[in-house]
C-alpha cells in the first residue's frame, strides 16, 4: 500500500515538473533579454572616433646656384683696311694705309647674238594651247572678215608672172575676233611666209560662237592672193 502512495507521489511531482519548466524556462529569456537590454543602454554609441589631422611641414631642399656667367673673350683681329691714327693736337689726322686695295679689271668677252629664222617657226609645235579650240564647222555660223588690209606679194613672186597665189594656213580667232596663226600650211612660195603673216596681223573676224557665246575657234583658212599685172 506504501508503495502505491510513493509511485502516485512521484508521478504527480513529474507532472508538475512538467508543467512548471516551460515557464521557468519562459521567465529565464525574458530576464535574460531584460538584462541584455540595459547593458546596451549603459554603453555611449553617440560619440564618434575624432581624427586629429596636424600640419606637417616638408622642408624642401632649394634649388643649386645659378652657374656663373661665362666670360666670352673676344679676339680682336687686326683689320686688314686702311686705318686711321691721330697725331698731335691739331695738326689734323695722318692717314696709314696698311694695305693697299687692288681692284681687278673684268675682262669682258664680246658674245654673238643668237640669229632666229622667224619663217621657220611652227606655233603648232613652240607652243602649248591649253584652252579649248572649236572648229569653225561646230561653231553657230562660220565667222566672216569684217576688216583687212591689202597686201602686195613680193616682187620675186610677181615677176615670174603669177596673178594668183592660193595659200593654206591654220589660224586661231579669239574671243574678240583676232587672228593668229598656228600654222602655214601651204605657202606655195617660200618667200609669201612674210606675206601671209603681215595679213593675218591685220585682219579682223567676227566674233566666233556656240550656242550663242563667244569662243576660240579654229579656222583652217585658204588665203588666196590675186595680183593684176595690168596695174
Amino acid at each position: 500500500m506504501t508503495a502505491i502512495i510513493n509511485k502516485d507521489s512521484e508521478n504527480i511531482y513529474f507532472a508538475l515538473l512538467k508543467k512548471i519548466i516551460p515557464w521557468l524556462i519562459s521567465l529565464l529569456l525574458v530576464v535574460c533579454l531584460i538584462l541584455l537590454m540595459l547593458y546596451l543602454q549603459q554603453g555611449d554609441y553617440s560619440k564618434e572616433d575624432t581624427v586629429t589631422v596636424r600640419k606637417v611641414d616638408v622642408a624642401l631642399p632649394l634649388p643649386p646656384p645659378p652657374p656663373p656667367p661665362m666670360e666670352l673673350e673676344q679676339s680682336q683681329a687686326e683689320s686688314e683696311a686702311a686705318s686711321i691714327d691721330l697725331i698731335g693736337m691739331g695738326a689734323g689726322p695722318v692717314l696709314d694705309y696698311s694695305q693697299k686695295p687692288k681692284v681687278a679689271q673684268l675682262k669682258l668677252a664680246k658674245v654673238d647674238l643668237p640669229k632666229f629664222d622667224v619663217n621657220s617657226l611652227d606655233l603648232s609645235k613652240t607652243i602649248a594651247v591649253d584652252f579649248a579650240l572649236i572648229e569653225v564647222k561646230s561653231l553657230d555660223q562660220l565667222p566672216k572678215i569684217i576688216s583687212s588690209r591689202y597686201v602686195q606679194p613680193p616682187w620675186s613672186v610677181i615677176k615670174r608672172g603669177v596673178t594668183r597665189i592660193p595659200t593654206l594656213v591654220e589660224i586661231i580667232i579669239d574671243q574678240r575676233g583676232h587672228a593668229h596663226i598656228k600654222k602655214i600650211v601651204d605657202p606655195v612660195y617660200p618667200e609669201m611666209v612674210d606675206t601671209i603673216r603681215t595679213w593675218v596681223k591685220n585682219v579682223r573676224f567676227s566674233i566666233p560662237k556656240k550656242n550663242g557665246k563667244p569662243v576660240q575657234a579654229l579656222y583652217l583658212y585658204g588665203l588666196n592672193f590675186n595680183y593684176n599685172r595690168s596695174k
